[in-house]
């Protein structure tokens, strides 16, 4: 398969039974879910596995995509959801922020990886979504609302909201949460 291809078009071809078509589509979005589901679950397997999960559910209820819409927040929804299930059926005991994720490792220090474990820490679930959505997948507020399951306006003001929280939470903070930047949030949610 080339990369010429839309989503639309890999997805028409693998429900023509063009194992190749869904391969591409694995490639181009494995690394954003992996990375979406690491940011949830906080652990390595966990996100590893629901990565798998999230593709072979896709397979599975490809027919039922609707090919009007956008194929990475059908992801980002499927992947959201199975985190959702997985959660409820074994309450983790561990701490959502294990030894092997980024964020613990006082050794390697990172700007982002500091300013998303204090999101995580300080946000609501569906707050800290909207944030990482917008602005680490870049996702429209449209698409958003779809993988909340929200409407475009209650998302919008999720939005605010969370950005709002966020940053009061980062003056409240010492000056050194942030090396040597200062944060601009912008109070214009993408429409």
């Amino acid at each position: 398969m080339t990369q010429e291809l839309t989503d639309r078009e890999l997805v028409l071809a693998a429900r023509e039974g063009d194992s190749s078509a869904f391969g591409e589509l694995i490639h181009r979005y494995h690394e954003t879910i992996y990375a979406f589901l690491m940011q949830l679950t906080g652990r390595r397997e966990d996100a590893e596995d629901l990565t798998q999960d999230t593709f072979l559910h896709a397979l599975q209820k490809l027919g039922t995509f609707k090919l009007d819409r956008e194929f990475r927040p059908w992801l980002f929804t499927i992947s959201r959801r199975l985190t959702i299930a997985q959660w409820r059926r074994h309450k983790p005991t561990y701490s959502l922020l294990d030894s092997d994720h980024p964020a613990t490792c006082p050794d390697k220090p990172h700007d982002s990886i500091a300013l998303w474990k204090i999101a995580k820490q300080s946000l609501k679930n569906d707050e800290y979504l909207a944030i990482w959505l917008h602005y680490q997948e870049d996702l429209p507020i449209k698409e958003i609302a779809r993988v909340l399951r929200k409407t475009v306006t209650h998302s919008k003001v999720i939005l605010h909201r969370s950005r709002k929280k966020l940053r009061k939470k980062l003056e409240a903070t010492s000056d050194n949460w942030l090396p040597e930047h200062s944060l601009q949030l912008s109070n214009q949610p993408n429409p």
